[in-house]
């Protein structure tokens, strides 16, 4: 079973936890910095999903040897589902209600997206 709570969905979740972390604090670094909110999240999250990348390969799924590029562009490729769910729920709470602080969108987003992700990555990326 795909959503068994095992080690290596735990060690996916800490991962996870810390990219949240890197992509909420660059977010807010962006948006204090001037940049629009819908707009800081785009680089911020591709420096996250990089960072995670790196240490799912090595840690979550503990894979020998160095993390490959080729290895990133099918995480970026399959996880684009669960990128497209975080972007839409973050975007979508911004819309409705403007004033909302911004970790609200931020934790709902990374939240909706964490099952996705998981799925495509062990079915695909990590397989």
């Amino acid at each position: 079973m795909l959503l068994r709570c095992d080690s290596r969905f735990l060690r996916f979740c800490c991962i996870g936890g810390l990219g949240f972390v890197i992509d909420s604090s660059l977010t807010y670094a962006f948006v204090a910095l001037g940049m629009d909110p819908f707009a800081a999240r785009i680089p911020a999250v591709l420096v996250a999903m990089t960072i995670c990348y790196h240490l799912h390969h090595g840690f979550t799924f503990q894979k020998q040897g160095n993390a490959s590029w080729s290895g990133w562009y099918r995480f970026a490729l399959t996880n684009g589902l669960g990128n497209l769910i975080n972007y839409g729920a973050y975007a979508g709470l911004l819309l409705v209600w403007s004033e909302v602080p911004l970790i609200v969108p931020l934790v709902v987003g990374s939240g909706a997206a964490m099952v996705a992700n998981y799925i495509m990555s062990v079915c695909y990326v990590f397989r």
